[in-house]
């Protein structure tokens, strides 16, 4: 079986990260890695005085590693929110390139609940390294629900107490359209 490189999208507080360190520990034998590119960028020094900067720098970094991992056999999964295609385009291109299946996922959230997480995990962080909402969250879902419109490929998760064994089934079925 071919090495993966799972993308899982999704607005802040909708469960990313915590659904790609669910799926590594449930497939921890084979050294899967749970990428979190703002990890990376909280270890650039200075990252907070240019934010931009320092995210395409942890972005380089990130693209860099997942060429590395996944030409080991190893999966990667990369929980990112992300509303413009450049770095979805190139997860997709470091995976063609190894060979990788490239499964592209979102995490669907209503506002209300991904405000609440949001207020929940700031309080406590103490330091968030995923900085402060840009709008209010209704706006960014909204804006990432026309986002997802240009993207047919992505699957669809809704965020929730099964997303793990959702996210299970979607990978099961784009293997099986990649084998026929």
């Amino acid at each position: 079986m071919a090495s993966r490189l799972i993308l899982i999208n999704g607005v802040p507080a909708s469960g990313k990260s915590t659904l790609a360190r669910d799926w590594c520990e449930r497939h921890a034998g084979g050294l899967p890695w749970c990428l979190d590119v703002d990890a990376i960028r909280a270890t650039l020094g200075g990252w907070r005085d240019d934010l931009s900067a320092a995210g395409l720098a942890a972005r380089d970094i990130a693209v860099a590693g997942v060429a590395v991992h996944l030409r080991a056999g190893r999966d990667v999964v990369v929980p990112q929110y992300l509303r413009r295609p450049d770095f979805i385009d190139r997860l997709e291109a470091a995976a063609s390139t190894r060979g990788a299946l490239f499964i592209e996922t979102a995490l669907t959230i209503d506002p209300a609940t991904a405000q609440r997480r949001f207020a929940d995990r700031a309080a406590e962080a103490g330091i968030d390294r995923h900085g402060e909402l840009q709008a209010e969250m209704t706006a960014i879902v909204r804006e990432f629900e026309v986002f997802l419109a240009s993207r047919p490929r992505a699957i669809r998760l809704a965020a929730g107490a099964d997303t793990l064994s959702a996210l299970e089934a979607a990978i099961s079925a784009r293997e099986a359209e990649q084998r026929s």
